[in-house]
């Protein structure tokens, strides 16, 4: 007794242990962090400060992931730390050229082509850059090559133009001392480094035109405008609401990032708006993606997820066809009952009759001493048999009600054999002339 009662507290402390251990392992694996890092932009660039925000707000909201941002070169470094797997997401304009396996997360805001030239310079128009010095942006950023793809559309060449790569502070400056006639970014309307090489200096805007004609080349392209007194009041600056191309600054992602983290990261965003809003003036233009037949770059399916999340669907999308196909199958099943209903019952009494003749022929074969009725009897047995056989074949009789008739047959079929050998094996007397003899 004391041996089992040893080896059963064995049992319960090993029970325990596996109970215990299972604890842990489920607590560590909710605990956990996963760690996704974000490309966010050149140093000082609003895509940087947005990132920072959505990072720092998320961060303390206990998400279940960890955002660190890191300063890049812009768009281009981004896409290509992303191919590379060197950063979970990024942050990019959204006319960059986009690798397989790069997928979008989120709008971030709307961007605007700025073109700042001096007063004086005689620039009015871009294709008038010709043969000017112009500050842009670093090969890089995503502004280079909207850059290039301006003056490809407006019949510029490399050599018909004297373009400076160099960063913002750098471009700026050199504005300033006049080593440079303009300035070409692609900057969210209002920005703050805009506005600052502005101020009261003698700086105009020049507007970008054919924005339709450049949206057929480049779809993430559509017109829009630079609003009235964005970058000064007094005199306003722009002095009207100024023509120019937008287009969207995107949160991408690689495509094989777990989709529950995709979708934890987009809600987590969208939840918390208000919030980022408090650090970054720029989360209020926050947006989902367009649907992916019109957007310029597919959405992540942990991104789709979310966004769909609230979508009617199939059932309620074609609530009225789903209904007719409802209503059509309900009266072609009734039908249907019916006329199995009908094939039963029709098949039921097809067997009665058969029943009905054996029966006929059990109840007059006992008083039979003419072999040639008898002969008869046993020949309509055949046919009746031979007429059940032929429906079982065409399923006019089941398996089930072919063994119950069967066994009557094999009944009805013995009398009229016992009877025939009865006849023939002597005298056939009925029984009221068998009670008259001596």
């Amino acid at each position: 007794m004391q041996l089992f009662s040893s080896r059963v507290r064995i049992a319960l402390m090993l029970l325990i242990w596996l109970i215990a251990l299972g604890a842990l392992v489920l607590w560590l694996s909710s605990a956990r962090v996963a760690h996704v890092t974000v490309g966010g932009g050149p140093a000082g660039s609003e895509t940087l400060a947005l990132a920072q925000a959505i990072a720092e707000v998320l961060n303390a909201s206990n998400a279940g992931f960890d955002m660190r941002v890191f300063e890049t070169g812009g768009s281009a470094e981004n896409m290509r730390l992303l191919k590379t797997g060197q950063i979970d997401f990024g942050t990019v304009q959204a006319d960059t050229p986009v690798p397989e396996g790069i997928v979008g997360v989120t709008t971030l805001y709307s961007d605007a082509y700025h073109l700042i030239v001096q007063v004086d310079s005689g620039i009015h128009t871009f294709s008038d850059l010709r043969n000017h010095r112009i500050a842009i942006p670093p090969s890089s950023s995503g502004q280079f090559y909207s850059f290039w793809f301006l003056a490809n559309h407006f019949g510029l060449q490399e050599e018909d133009l004297n373009a400076l790569p160099m960063a913002e502070a750098a471009a700026n400056f050199a504005m300033e001392q006049g080593q440079v006639d303009a300035i070409f970014r692609v900057r969210a309307p209002g920005n703050n480094i805009i506005r600052e090489l502005i101020g009261d200096k003698a700086l105009r805007l020049v507007p970008i035109l054919q924005s339709e004609a450049l949206g057929l080349k480049q779809p993430a392209i559509s017109p829009g405008i630079i609003p009235l007194g964005s970058y000064r009041g007094s005199p306003a600056l722009p002095e009207l609401d100024l023509a120019t191309a937008v287009l969207s600054r995107l949160l991408v992602a690689r495509e094989n990032l777990d989709t529950r983290l995709v979708y934890s990261l987009t809600k987590q965003i969208y939840e918390r708006r208000s919030d980022i809003l408090e650090h970054s003036k720029l989360a209020g233009f926050i947006g989902p993606l367009p649907e992916d037949s019109v957007s310029a770059i597919p959405a992540h399916l942990g991104a789709r997820h979310y966004y769909d999340r609230e979508k009617p669907g199939f059932m309620q999308q074609n609530a009225r066809l789903v209904s007719a196909i409802l209503y059509m199958a309900a009266i072609i099943f009734s039908a249907l009952l019916g006329l199995r209903s009908y094939w039963i019952k029709s098949r039921r009494l097809r067997m009665t009759g058969f029943n009905q003749r054996l029966m006929a022929i059990a109840t007059t074969v006992g008083n039979e001493s003419d072999t040639s009725i008898l002969a008869a009897d046993k020949k309509q047995l055949v046919e009746i048999l031979a007429e059940v056989i032929s429906d079982l074949d065409k399923q006019k009789v089941s398996q089930e009600e072919f063994e119950h008739f069967s066994f009557t047959w094999q009944a009805v079929d013995a009398l009229v054999r016992d009877q025939i050998n009865l006849v023939h094996s002597g005298p056939f007397e009925t029984p009221s002339k068998a009670k008259t003899k001596p």
